[in-house]
């Protein structure tokens, strides 16, 4: 849903007092009676294929006439495996930006800091790198694998326990949309490999965006929230710093998908060309005017699916074009996943990007500040 900036102000009281709040399990630390004081919290977020993650510290947990930690007052916040909820926000407005486990604790104490604990935090990719299979899956398609892997009893143990809440599938080209049967007559097969290996192995073969959003698990076709953008930015609407680039290295005018129809021994092939703006002038479009990707793979055995990895590989290039980092001001709902837009700055930077990564930082120091990297295919 569309975000106004000048709505969000208004709903976060100016930016005026950050705000952050932390549950483990069913405790929430501003209940904490133990004068336990919570700071430097950091949440990165990503719609890549790696986990998003979360750290924060606990000042307040050592006894310096004792010499040793009050591990009691403070150990329901650290417990290892246990459900984690970060809000941020401002004047008590608050909006989740993380749900995870605890993956990791460290005490610590260096140079001339005071003694306090460290705990890292992972969404629910980072439970499913463990495991290792090899075995037949009951499903004959690739989204309904991952279905199937998400019914497990641990999954569903952590679905309880408030890891994940829920599980989003788009349908995979090997299956009919919107059908309850399958094009492909094979079952799908898991070979010596994790869960999360199985899931991006899935995702990069038909170009899926896998990750967590707050709980919600996504396994969907890359950037298909295309219609409409998030939220606008421009240095009177948030922005703090930015650096923008746009390279044309890398770049092809077209990509060949070359494959085999074994029933008939026949060769099959699609070509998809590109049709982004990556100019004002047309001197970058002559540059690479010449330049053709050609790809083998050996999945694409219809015409209709090396149409679809042309089509898939053409945008994964595309999207080298564009590249924006930016920092702004802290805004809980600035996650991956989503379309911004530049604007106020004139000429090519005021484009349209695509969130892939969102580093939610809150401390003393700097206040709560939001980081941004994002990616755009053409000019606007």
């Amino acid at each position: 849903m569309r975000k106004e900036y000048k709505e969000l102000k208004k709903k976060y009281c100016a930016f005026v007092y950050p705000m952050v709040t932390l549950q483990v399990g069913d405790k929430s630390f501003a209940d904490n009676k133990n004068n336990l004081v919570l700071s430097d919290v950091s949440v990165e977020l990503s719609c890549g294929l790696e986990a998003s993650a979360a750290s924060f510290s606990i000042y307040g947990v050592y006894d310096v006439e004792e010499g040793q930690y009050t591990f009691s007052k403070f150990r329901e916040f650290v417990q290892l495996g246990s459900a984690v909820t970060i809000s941020m926000g401002y004047g008590g407005v608050m909006e989740e930006v993380f749900v995870g486990f605890v993956a990791q604790t460290r005490f610590v104490r260096s140079g001339s800091d005071i003694h306090h604990v460290e705990v890292t935090a992972m969404d629910a990719k980072g439970l499913m790198m463990a495991n290792s299979y090899a075995r037949q899956m009951t499903a004959s398609n690739y989204s309904d694998a991952v279905k199937e892997i998400f019914r497990k009893p641990m999954y569903q143990k952590m679905n309880a326990d408030g890891i994940w809440r829920s599980v989003h599938v788009d349908d995979t080209p090997d299956r009919t949309s919107g059908q309850n049967h399958q094009v492909t007559s094979y079952t799908v097969e898991m070979v010596s490999e994790s869960d999360y290996e199985f899931i991006v192995k899935a995702a990069k073969r038909f170009h899926f965006e896998f990750y967590v959003d707050t709980g919600e698990i996504y396994f969907r076709r890359a950037k298909q929230t295309a219609e409409e953008c998030l939220l606008e930015l421009g240095m009177d609407k948030g922005i703090r710093s930015y650096d923008i680039t746009y390279d044309i290295t890398g770049l092809v005018k077209s990509v060949e998908v070359r494959g085999m129809d074994t029933a008939k021994a026949e060769l099959v092939s699609a070509v998809q060309k590109a049709s982004n703006k990556i100019s004002t002038g047309n001197k970058a479009k002559a540059l690479i005017g010449q330049a053709e990707k050609v790809v083998i793979d050996a999945n694409a055995i219809a015409k209709e699916q090396a149409q679809y990895r042309a089509q898939a590989m053409m945008e994964e290039i595309s999207y080298r074009f564009g590249s924006l980092e930016c920092t702004c001001m802290g805004i809980p709902e600035l996650k991956p996943g989503h379309f911004i837009r530049m604007t106020g700055l004139g000429g090519p930077c005021d484009n349209r990007f695509y969130v892939t990564q969102a580093r939610h930082d809150l401390s003393d120091e700097g206040g709560y500040l939001t980081h941004i990297t994002a990616v755009a295919a053409t000019l606007a």
